[in-house]
């Protein structure tokens, strides 16, 4: 049987970390975007030596190589032609990885995408579900997390708008309340996606 994946993305602050937690706990297998970034870019590895190339040692990195993500951060939130090489060096082994680490996933993956709506529907997925809160709640649980207001703008800004990523949505989850109400959507489309992933 080949595998059933769900593609989770939304917007900053709406809540994916959270949403992936509870559908983790349900026993889905959960692949993370953002965690594959971190191991791609540690030292040894090949998009490592190609983002400190691009970038510049003496920019980016310290003295053993390790990337110094804020700095990459700030500079990618600046430039527009930064993030476009940052993206055409990380996307690729990024889906591939994804791809394979989902391959016989049961009863079914769920994979964590944030930039899906930026970077398009993989042909291999088959269902996107969309968590959404609306600005004032995202800039708040942003907040929250330390980043400062103009971080936040620029980070927004970045993203592709709402009603981008709910046209790509198959599902949508408003997270606009509390942790307990997501965690009860969560396993609503658990059971549903649970259902469809083992149905012949």
């Amino acid at each position: 049987m080949a595998s059933y994946r769900v593609a989770l993305t939304g917007g900053a602050g709406a809540g994916k970390s959270a949403a992936a937690q509870v559908f983790a706990e349900c026993g889905a297998v959960v692949v993370d975007a953002d965690q594959i970034a971190h191991e791609l870019l540690e030292p040894g590895q090949a998009a490592n030596a190609a983002v400190r190339t691009a970038f510049g040692d003496d920019q980016i990195a310290d003295s053993e190589g390790r990337i110094l993500r804020p700095r990459l951060r700030e500079r990618v939130f600046s430039d527009p032609r930064a993030r476009k090489t940052l993206e055409a060096i990380l996307h690729p082994p990024i889906q591939e990885l994804m791809r394979g680490r989902s391959r016989g996933a049961r009863p079914y993956a769920v994979l964590v995408i944030p930039l899906l709506a930026e970077t398009g529907r993989p042909p291999w997925i088959d269902r996107v579900l969309v968590i959404d809160a609306e600005p004032s709640v995202q800039r708040r649980r942003l907040q929250e997390r330390g980043l400062d207001a103009i971080s936040i703008e620029r980070l927004l800004a970045i993203q592709a708008s709402p009603a981008v990523r709910r046209a790509l949505a198959d599902d949508i989850l408003e997270n606009a309340g509390s942790l307990q109400a997501l965690a009860e959507g969560v396993r609503t489309l658990h059971a549903r996606y649970q259902a469809r992933a083992t149905t012949p």
